[in-house]
């Protein structure tokens, strides 16, 4: 297979650049909630006991995910925080929501690492392309990511970054890659997009006339119909196999 020559290269976040905790998310997810719960606690606020509140947590959320799944518009933790609040009667004034989500943040940012290569990686892409942007679907307000990117370092490598919650829209939509191409610079046909999800990242990517390279996360399960054709790596490293770096 001939290496691309892409004049941009835009990369995805969680599991492509940095290690997401995807497999024990359920996991990670109740640990973030509860610590959520202790702060409302900690706060003063009446909740129900921690089995019930987390019940009702993940309806809310999950009424907020199948719309999403629907329209592709995206929604936020903290949005869902609020619904909840006002199902328990809680007063959602003076930032409460944000205040909620930054203490499941807190907990989930523990289990949040970068990978071996992707200094190393984003250093060649840097030094041999001439735009390097991101877009990433994200349930957390932007905030926090550009924290992420402070404290991995991440930022010299990046001329622009979307993320879905402040952008409206998230993957597979076509505009958000759009959106990407123009930040670029340059026509969607001269950018290439890596990330590790097939629907979002790759189907969504090329419905908008970019280039892609999938990067396989092992022990998660793609769809059966997912061509074989595709490019495919298994680590940032590997990329030197379709792109010139």
């Amino acid at each position: 297979m001939n290496k691309l020559s892409p004049k941009a290269v835009i990369f995805d976040l969680g599991s492509t650049l940095i290690d997401f905790p995807v497999n024990n998310w359920e996991v990670v997810s109740r640990e973030c909630s509860l610590k959520g719960r202790q702060f409302l606690i900690d706060s003063g606020i009446k909740v129900p006991d921690e089995n019930d509140f987390l019940e009702d947590f993940e309806q809310v959320r999950a009424v907020f995910r199948e719309k999403a799944s629907k329209t592709l518009r995206e929604w936020t933790v903290v949005e869902a925080a609020v619904d909840l609040f006002l199902n328990f009667g809680i007063s959602t004034d003076n930032g409460l929501a944000d205040k909620f989500f930054d203490a499941f943040y807190a907990e989930l940012e523990k289990h949040l690492s970068l990978y071996d290569d992707t200094i190393d990686v984003l250093a060649r892409i840097r030094n041999r392309f001439s735009k390097v942007g991101l877009i990433s679907n994200t349930i957390f307000p932007e905030r926090v990511h550009h924290h992420e990117f402070k404290r991995f370092g991440l930022k010299p490598f990046f001329d622009f970054t979307i993320f879905s919650s402040a952008f409206g829209l998230k993957k597979p939509h076509k505009a958000i890659f759009i959106e990407g191409a123009r930040l670029a610079g340059h026509a969607p046909a001269d950018c290439v997009y890596i990330g590790d999800r097939y629907l979002e990242d790759i189907q969504g990517s090329a419905g908008a006339g970019m280039h892609s390279i999938l990067k396989v996360i092992s022990d998660r399960e793609y769809p059966a119909e997912m061509p074989d054709a595709i490019r495919r790596i298994s680590a940032l490293s590997e990329l030197g196999d379709h792109l010139d770096i």
